[in-house]
This record gives C-alpha cells, structure tokens and sequence, in this order.
C-alpha cells in the first residue's frame, strides 16, 4: 500500500522550479500569519529570552562585551546586538519585541534549508509537504515568538546538514556553519564527532585529507 501511495505521488516529481518557489513563499506567507497570531504583543521577555536581551542591550550601548555577566551561549545575544545598535528607542518592550520578530524572521527562513534537506532523501512535492509540517509545527512557532536561541539555532544546524550533504566543495563550509553553531548553543560541539568521521570514511582515499 506504501509502494502505490508513493507511485502514485511519483506524479509530482517533475513540479517546475515556479511551482516549487510559489509554494515556499505561500509555506512561509502561512508560517507568518500563525506567529503574528500567536505573538505576545506588549508582555516583557522572561527567563533565558530576558538574560539575552541584557547582554544583547549591553552589547549594542557600549560596543563591548558585558564585564560580570557570565553567559555560555552568547552566539545569540551577540547576533542580536546587531539590530539593536540601528535602533533607537526609550522603551524597554520596544527592544523585547525587535527580538522576538527577529526570532520570527529567522524561524520563517529556516524552512529554505528545510526544504533542501529533504529533498536530500524525497521528491520536490513530499519535500514541500515537509517543510510545511516542519514550520506550523507547535514547538517550533513557540520558541519563534519567545526570543530565544532555538529558532537561529535549527537553522544553522539544519544548514550545516545540508552543506554537509552537498557537494565536496561545500562541505569544508559546513564546518564553518557548524563553528558558529556550537556558539549558539555550546551542544553544537557534539556534532564535530560525526562530521569529522563520516568526512574521513568519505575521503579515505584522497591525499591531504587531513590537512584540507
């Protein structure tokens, strides 16, 4: 029953690039209108959400990093200095919802390295269906809208697959992806183990391996 299912969606595998485009952007267009629902307008960052908005506030003012606030996983707040030091405001909740329509924005474009992921192992069509699951998925547009490290997370781990997946001349790059990764989230780390075995196994046989 799977096997005719599957020929029978065979049927899609030839959707044309403007198809394939129309229903990113229609997948994106849809993750929007569901987090902007959900958005929690005007009620201050707490928790995690609140220690980066700190160090990222700190950051922006005095161009330097914050002195006696220990934070492991700065990636974020870091990256989030960058769009606060453009703006300009006397509200504190001003600066807490930059940060959470910058987790948005980057939690809507994780859906583009989604989607090559599986089109890695799946057809174009299953591949859209994929990525749309993946971006109405509950816990995801809830840590979209909360400020935190997840949503840039996902999407530099995810591309750090893809690139890993790709061609020879973009693994070496998926290395660099996965080095600002790991400071986002300090577990990033983990992945180094099975990248570096499966980039020896892949290339045992070419001279410099270790070198390159």
């Amino acid at each position: 029953k799977v096997g005719k299912f599957l020929n029978k969606l065979d049927i899609h595998k030839e959707i044309s690039n403007k198809f394939t485009i129309f229903g990113i952007i229609l997948i994106i267009f849809v993750g929007l209108i569901v987090r902007l629902y959900y958005f929690p307008y005007d009620i201050p960052l707490s928790l995690d959400a609140l220690s980066y908005f700190a160090y990222a506030f700190e950051i922006s003012q005095t161009g330097s990093f914050p002195v006696g606030i220990e934070l492991v996983n700065n990636g974020w707040p870091i990256f989030l200095s960058l769009f606060f030091s453009v703006f300009e405001s006397d509200n504190f909740l001003a600066y807490m919802e930059i940060e959470r329509i910058v987790s948005v924005l980057i939690s809507l474009i994780t859906v583009i390295p989604v989607y090559f992921l599986f089109r890695k192992f799946f057809i174009r069509f299953i591949s859209l269906i994929g990525s749309a699951i993946f971006l109405i998925e509950p816990r995801i547009i809830g840590n979209s809208v909360l400020g935190i490290t997840e949503p840039l997370y996902i999407l530099l781990g995810v591309t750090s697959l893809v690139l890993f997946l790709s061609d020879k001349k973009w693994i070496y790059l998926s290395f660099s992806v996965l080095a600002i990764f790991a400071i986002i989230r300090y577990e990033g780390l983990l992945l180094i183990i099975p990248f570096s075995i499966v980039y020896f196994i892949k290339f045992k046989n070419e001279r410099r391996r270790i070198f390159k």
